[in-house]
C-alpha cells in the first residue's frame, strides 16, 4: 500500500504541471516548468518503485528503476533552462554582459547532453552495481541502490545542479524585471530546499521518504509561485486594461463626433459625451435606451425609423445620412459610419457620426441656386425641365391632361436696353412677385411658374383643360393691366402668352416646348399682349420663319438683297425732290420675300444692324454716283431701325459710312418710327442730336399708328411727319381719315415742320392732300419703288 500512496504522491507534480500550462497559456516558459514537474514525477516515481517488491520482481523494478532515473538526472539542466528562459525575457539585460558566455543556449545543450551522459551511465554496473533489498524493523521493505566504480558521475551532476543554483542566484539580483526576479529567487530558493532534502536519499536510515518530500516542495512551491505570478499578471492587466479603459473613454468623450453602440435590440451600450449632449442628457441616462426612448419628437422619430427600417442592417457595414431632432427640436443632419462589431453570443452596432448639418445646408442651399433663379427666387429652366418631365409621367399614369404656358414680356428688351438692366431687374422682381401672388389663388394651386431666363417665364399646370387653360390665360392678361411701380414711377408692360395641353400638342417635354413657344411667336406677330393655344396649322408658319431666319443670315455674303427706290414729289411744284430706299430680298429657295416678312426677324435675331448698315452704305454710295453722273441733287431717305439707333455704335458707324461715299449729308433723310417715343426722352433725343449733327434731316415715319403725342413731338429734333398710308387710303370718302389728316398737317405747320403722305396711289388723294398744304406725297400715284436702273432712266432723266 506504501507503494501506492508514493506512486500518488509522483503525480500530483505532473497534474500541477498541467495546470501551469492552462494558467500560463502553453507559453516556453510554462512548458519548461512544466517539464521540471514532469521529470519531478518522474524522481517519485522512481523512488516508488524501490517499494514495489509486492507487485513487481526485483528484475522489473532493477529495469524501471533504471528507466525512470532520467527524472532527478535531468532536474539539473531543466533548472538551468528555466534559468536561462526567464533570463532572456529581458533580452537587453545580457546583451553586453560576460555572464552572456554562461547563459546561452549552447550551455543549455551542454547541461542536457551531459545529463543524457549521466544517465545511460545509470544503466552500466559501474553506474548501479545492483539492488539490495532493505528490511527495517516496523517499516515496509524496500530496494536501496548499490552504486559502482562510476558512482561519481551522479555525484558530479548534484554538483553541477548546486553550482547552476549559485550561478542563477547571482544573476537573480541582476534581472531589471521585478515580477521575473522574485519568481526566480523564490524559485532557486524552494528548489534548493527541495533538492538538498532529496540529496539525504543517499542515507538508506532515510528510507528514501526525503525524496518524496522534495518532490512536494518542488511542486507545491513552483505552482505556488506560478499562481501568485498569474495573479499579479492578471492584476497588472487588469489594472492596465482599466487605464486603457479609462483613456478610451476620455478619448471618446474628448472626441467632437458623435459615438454610440447599439446591442440587437438597438438599445445604446455606449454613448460618449458629445453624443448624449446632443440629446439634453447623461451618458448613464442613455445607457438601455432606444431612439424611440431619447427622441423629443416621437413623430418625427417613428417615420425617420420607418424610413430607415429597410436600409439598417446590424451585419453590415453603412456610412448613411440621417436626420434627427435634438433636444432643442432643431433637425441635425448626421453620417453615420456603422460598424457590426461581433461578440461571442451577440452583434453590436458601432455607429461614428458627424455633423453634416452645415455641409447639408450648404449642399441645399447649392442645389437651390442650381434650380433657382437669382434674380427673381423663381425656378429657374433647370427646374422646369425636371419638374415637366415628373408631371408628363404623372399624367401619363392618370389620364389626366396638363397645359404648359410661355409667357414673354412685350417689348421688354427695348425698356432693358434704353432704360438700364438695373431697371429692368427690378421690372423683373416685380413682375416675378405678382406672378408668385397670382398663384395663391386656391384654383391654381396645381400651378407652378418658372424664369427661364431673360423675360421670359413659364407655367406648368397639371390636371388642367383647355378651358381651364383659357381662363388662366385670360387671368394672366388682367394681371399686367395694373402698372408696375418702379423707383417711384408707374410702367405698364404686357404679356404674350402661348399654350400647348398635353396630350393632344405633344406628349414629352420636348413636343409641348417647342409647341408653346410656337403659340407665343404668332401672338407676338398679331399684336402682343394676348394668349394662342397651339394649333397645328402653327407649324407651317413658324418652320417658314425658321427657313427665313436661316437663309436671312447668308443673305449679304450671297448678294441677295438689294434696294429699290420709290420717288417722293414734291406737291407745290409736282416735281420729283427725293426717294425712298427700299429694302427687297430676293432668295434662291424662298423666292422674292416680301419686307414685312422678313424684316421683323432681322430685328428679332439683331441682323439688321449689319444689313443697315449695307442699307445706308448702298443708298448714300448710290446717290452720291447719280450727282457724279450730273442727275439734279435728290435727297435719299433711309429707314432706320430702333434696335440700329439703340445700338451705341450707331452714330459713329452712320458719319463714316457718309462720310466714305463723299455724299453730302444734307442730301440724307433717316426715317425713324413713332416707337422711339417709349424709350427714355433724354437717351432718345441725345442720339437723334448727334445724327443731326453729321448734317442730315429726321423724318418720323408712320405717324399717327403709335405714340403721336404733342409733347414728344416738341421735344424730339424731327424734320419731316409722314403720315401712315392708313389713314391717305379713302381720304376722300372718309370723313373720319380728312379729319386726322388735316389735324396732322395743320399740327405740324405749327411746329414747322414738313409733312409727307405715304401711300397716295390716286389723283383724287393727290388734289385732296395738295389743297390742304401737304408738303411731298409718295405711293403708286407717282411711281412704284424702282431699281436703281429703271429709277435712273425713268426718273432721274426726266427730272434733269
Amino acid at each position: 500500500m506504501f507503494f501506492l500512496f508514493l506512486l500518488f504522491v509522483a503525480f500530483i507534480p505532473f497534474f500541477l504541471g498541467l495546470s501551469i500550462l492552462v494558467m500560463v497559456k502553453r507559453s516556453m516558459f510554462s512548458k519548461a516548468l512544466f517539464l521540471f514537474l514532469l521529470l519531478a514525477s518522474f524522481w517519485q516515481i522512481d523512488v516508488s518503485l524501490l517499494y514495489a517488491i509486492h507487485y513487481f520482481s526485483r528484475e522489473t523494478i532493477d529495469f524501471l528503476f533504471r528507466l525512470f532515473r532520467i527524472g532527478p538526472i535531468m532536474l539539473t539542466p531543466t533548472l538551468f533552462f528555466i534559468a536561462y528562459i526567464i533570463i532572456n525575457e529581458e533580452p537587453s539585460f545580457l546583451q553586453n554582459s560576460k555572464w552572456r558566455y554562461i547563459m546561452n543556449k549552447t550551455n543549455v545543450i551542454l547541461f542536457y547532453l551531459w545529463g543524457m551522459i549521466v544517465y545511460i551511465v545509470g544503466w552500466s554496473d559501474q553506474g548501479i552495481f545492483t539492488l539490495t533489498l532493505m528490511e527495517p524493523e516496523e517499516a515496509y521493505r524496500f530496494y536501496f541502490p548499490s552504486y559502482g566504480s562510476l558512482s561519481w558521475f551522479f555525484h558530479f551532476n548534484v554538483l553541477l545542479f548546486m553550482i547552476s543554483i549559485m550561478v542563477c542566484f547571482i544573476l537573480c539580483f541582476r534581472i531589471p524585471n521585478s515580477s521575473l526576479r522574485s519568481f526566480l529567487f523564490y524559485f532557486l530558493f524552494s528548489t534548493t530546499i527541495g533538492y538538498g532534502l532529496g540529496v539525504l536519499n543517499i542515507f538508506p536510515n532515510t528510507r528514501l521518504l526525503p525524496s518524496t518530500i522534495s518532490v512536494m516542495v518542488f511542486a507545491l512551491s513552483v505552482f505556488l509561485l506560478c499562481y501568485k505570478m498569474h495573479l499579479k499578471v492578471v492584476g497588472d492587466m487588469n489594472r492596465r486594461l482599466d487605464e486603457q479603459k479609462d483613456f478610451l473613454s476620455t478619448v471618446i468623450d474628448l472626441n467632437p463626433n458623435y459615438i454610440y453602440a447599439k446591442d440587437e435590440e438597438g438599445r445604446y451600450c455606449l454613448v460618449n459625451r458629445s453624443y448624449a449632449d446632443l440629446y439634453g442628457m447623461r451618458k448613464e441616462e442613455m445607457i438601455g435606451k432606444t431612439d424611440s426612448d431619447v427622441q423629443v419628437n416621437k413623430v418625427r422619430e417613428r417615420e425617420r425609423v420607418t424610413v430607415l427600417k429597410d436600409k439598417e442592417d446590424i451585419t453590415k457595414r453603412l456610412i448613411p445620412e440621417e436626420e434627427l431632432i435634438n433636444h432643442e427640436g432643431n433637425v441635425r443632419w448626421l453620417q453615420t459610419s456603422k460598424v457590426p462589431i461581433k461578440r461571442r453570443e451577440s452583434t453590436v452596432l458601432l455607429g461614428v457620426s458627424t455633423d453634416i448639418t452645415e455641409r447639408k445646408k450648404h449642399e441645399d442651399e447649392i442645389i437651390y441656386q442650381a434650380n433657382h433663379d437669382v434674380l427673381t427666387g423663381l425656378p429657374n429652366r433647370r427646374l422646369f425641365n425636371e419638374q415637366l418631365t415628373t408631371l408628363l409621367q404623372k399624367a401619363s399614369r392618370k389620364h389626366i391632361p396638363a397645359a404648359v404656358m410661355f409667357i414673354d414680356l412685350d417689348r421688354f428688351k427695348y425698356i432693358n436696353d434704353t432704360l438700364g438692366h438695373d431697371f429692368g431687374d427690378l421690372l423683373l422682381r416685380e413682375v416675378s412677385k405678382r406672378l408668385k401672388r397670382f398663384l395663391t389663388n386656391d384654383r391654381l394651386i396645381n400651378s407652378q411658374v418658372y424664369r427661364i431666363g431673360g423675360d421670359e417665364f413659364t407655367l406648368l399646370n397639371s390636371n388642367c383643360t383647355k378651358q381651364e387653360a383659357i381662363r388662366i390665360a385670360e387671368l394672366l392678361i388682367q394681371l399686367f393691366e395694373e402698372g408696375f411701380i418702379i423707383e417711384g414711377q408707374e410702367f405698364f408692360i404686357t404679356p404674350s402668352i402661348g399654350v400647348s395641353m398635353y396630350p393632344e400638342d405633344g406628349k414629352d417635354a420636348k413636343a409641348l416646348m417647342k409647341n408653346a413657344d410656337t403659340a407665343l411667336y404668332h401672338v407676338k406677330e398679331r399684336g402682343k399682349n394676348s394668349y394662342q393655344l397651339f394649333s397645328n396649322e402653327m407649324n407651317q408658319h413658324f418652320y417658314r420663319k425658321m427657313l427665313i431666319e436661316k437663309e436671312l443670315r447668308n443673305a449679304l455674303e450671297r448678294k441677295e438683297l438689294c434696294l429699290n427706290y420709290q420717288p417722293l414729289v414734291n406737291v407745290k411744284t409736282n416735281q420729283v425732290t427725293g426717294m425712298e430706299a427700299l429694302l427687297r430680298w430676293n432668295n434662291k429657295m424662298l423666292g422674292d420675300v416680301p419686307p414685312a416678312e422678313f424684316i421683323p426677324i432681322a430685328e428679332e435675331t439683331g441682323l439688321i444692324i449689319p444689313i443697315g448698315e449695307w442699307v445706308l452704305q448702298t443708298a448714300c454710295k448710290q446717290n452720291a454716283q447719280w450727282q457724279c453722273m450730273g442727275y439734279s441733287p435728290m435727297k435719299v431717305s433711309v429707314n432706320i431701325s430702333m434696335r440700329q439707333l439703340l445700338d451705341k455704335s450707331f452714330v459713329k458707324k452712320a458719319a463714316t459710312v457718309i462720310e466714305l461715299s463723299t455724299l453730302d449729308p444734307v442730301y440724307i433723310d433717316f426715317e425713324v418710327t413713332e416707337s422711339v417715343a417709349m424709350y427714355e426722352p433724354g437717351v432718345i433725343i441725345k442720339k437723334l442730336v448727334d445724327l443731326k449733327s453729321i448734317g442730315i434731316t429726321l423724318s418720323m415715319d408712320d405717324f399717327g399708328t403709335g405714340y403721336s403725342s404733342l409733347s414728344y413731338l416738341k421735344k424730339y429734333p424731327i424734320d419731316t411727319l409722314k403720315i401712315d398710308r392708313s389713314f391717305i387710303r379713302g381720304v376722300t370718302s372718309h370723313e373720319d381719315n380728312k379729319a386726322i389728316v388735316r389735324s396732322i398737317i395743320s399740327m405740324a405747320k405749327h411746329l414747322h415742320l414738313n409733312v409727307t403722305a405715304e401711300g397716295v396711289e390716286g389723283k383724287e388723294e393727290y388734289r385732296y392732300l395738295s389743297k390742304v398744304n401737304c408738303d411731298y406725297v409718295q405711293g403708286y400715284a407717282i411711281s412704284r419703288p424702282l431699281t436703281a436702273e429703271k429709277f435712273e432712266h425713268s426718273i432721274l432723266k426726266k427730272v434733269r
